[in-house]
């Protein structure tokens, strides 16, 4: 049993006002087995990832923040669709599953396999027949990074029949202990918030404030329950050869499409950024998001990568700003109690008058391409963002071996014509490899 990071704590209760269960997709190549029994043996496998044995416990009263506990996998946790399918409606039934968000105090993750898919984006232009996985993960267990390193020692474990563990106390002596451990911590932990808020005020603003909002546009507006996904396979080398780094030529391409989409009122647009912090953490979600300008000023695209680069290096230096730490030990030791009240209390119905970047871009390398779904090798992979009241469109950016994804979430509410945001988008990625 293991109490939760405070970030990771605030992230589960947010999951109530704002789902933001991570879908990572995993498409390959046909295995050479039956999908029912490739779900078999990624049951089996299952065992092997102690982070797909956990499950949150709820502290009575939030008297202290959650507890991960042991859990024994069930067996409706991996489902298989054997429905034959094509990319893009395979696409509408993952969109799907934002309907049905994890309960994390009963299940942390669902794994859902897809198959056979046809016309799947191989990349180069050709299409081949596969199938796909998605694990869908509480963000509670785990940022970008984390869920990849989940999901690819899912991949790669063996699939022996592992008989389960002991699965820890009985629950009203769990609910009894862990009850009376937060009693006992709040008045230590109101004292420390108390010391460091005063510290923050000590220290005063960060050197780096960041950039001021960016106005809202027909993006920024609530996406309602339906989801639209698309999904750009690319040439790693290709995407890369103007010198770039792939999330920088991904952000200069959607510098291009945006304000193409958008209209000529688009005088200054930037991004929503997540950020992966260096430090180690015990927290699972180790990261923040920043604000990025897309230097619309700028037409040339290489002086554009440029300038959107510093603006990623600056934001990365700007985390170890006293200021910034000081303010991050202070939800450290917030008692639960206040921070969930807080997180009830913020009002999700008002729109504001700026928003950190009109869409939110997500990026994460998942490593080489050296794992196969038995037999079948691994094509690509991408992921979904979540959608918020006013954040209608996002971006996911994940590589595995020589292939880059970028995936596009938005809503029929927000976008119904995003196919052709989406050829905007190509023709982006074309200007960025000149």
């Amino acid at each position: 049993m293991q109490r939760m990071a405070a970030a990771d704590a605030a992230s589960y209760w947010m999951s109530e006002r704002i789902p933001n269960d991570q879908l990572l997709l995993y498409c390959f190549a046909a295995p050479s087995i039956s999908l029912d029994e490739c779900a078999r043996r990624l049951s089996a496998r299952v065992r092997h990832v102690d982070d797909l044995c956990l499950r949150v416990h709820d502290v009575p009263a939030t008297a202290d923040r959650p507890y991960w506990v042991s859990a024994e996998p069930a067996p409706d946790q991996v489902c298989v669709d054997t429905t034959p399918r094509t990319w893009l409606s395979c696409l509408d039934t993952v969109g799907d599953l934002v309907a049905d968000p994890l309960v994390p105090s009963r299940a942390a993750w669902r794994l859902h396999l897809f198959g056979p898919v046809t016309d799947l984006p191989a990349g180069c232009g050709e299409s081949v027949t596969g199938v796909v996985v998605v694990l869908q993960i509480s963000h509670a267990l785990g940022d970008g990074r984390r869920a990849s390193k989940i999901a690819r020692d899912l991949f790669t474990a063996p699939y022996d029949n592992r008989s389960g563990g002991g699965f820890g106390m009985p629950g009203p002596v769990r609910d009894v202990g862990t009850l009376a451990l937060g009693v006992l911590r709040f008045p230590g932990e109101f004292v420390s918030t108390v010391r460091r808020g005063v510290q923050v005020a000590r220290i005063g603003k960060p050197a780096n404030p960041g950039k001021p909002g960016y106005p809202l546009t027909t993006l920024n507006r609530s996406p309602g329950s339906r989801r639209l996904l698309r999904v750009i396979v690319l040439d790693r080398e290709r995407l890369t050869a103007a010198g770039s780094p792939v999330t920088v030529a991904v952000l200069v391409a959607i510098s291009q499409a945006l304000p193409r989409y958008l209209g000529d009122d688009c005088r200054r647009l930037g991004v929503e950024l997540t950020v992966g912090r260096s430090n180690k953490s015990e927290a699972r979600n180790n990261f923040r998001n920043v604000g990025i300008d897309l230097h619309l000023e700028v037409d040339d695209p290489h002086e554009r990568a440029r300038l959107v680069r510093a603006e990623i290096d600056a934001a990365r230096a700007a985390d170890a700003d006293p200021a910034r730490v000081a303010q991050r030990r202070v939800s450290e030791v917030t008692p639960a109690v206040l921070t969930r009240w807080g997180i009830r209390a913020f009002d999700l119905d008002t729109r504001p008058e700026t928003v950190t970047g009109v869409t939110v871009v997500s990026s994460v390398d998942r490593g080489a391409a050296d794992f196969d779904l038995d037999g079948g090798e691994i094509l690509f992979t991408t992921g979904f963002p979540a959608l918020s009241p006013v954040q209608g469109l996002t971006h996911g950016v994940h590589g595995i071996g020589d292939r880059v994804a970028v995936s596009v979430t938005t809503s029929p509410d927000v976008m119904p014509d995003v196919d052709r945001y989406v050829e905007l988008l190509r023709a982006g990625f074309d200007t960025t490899r000149r």
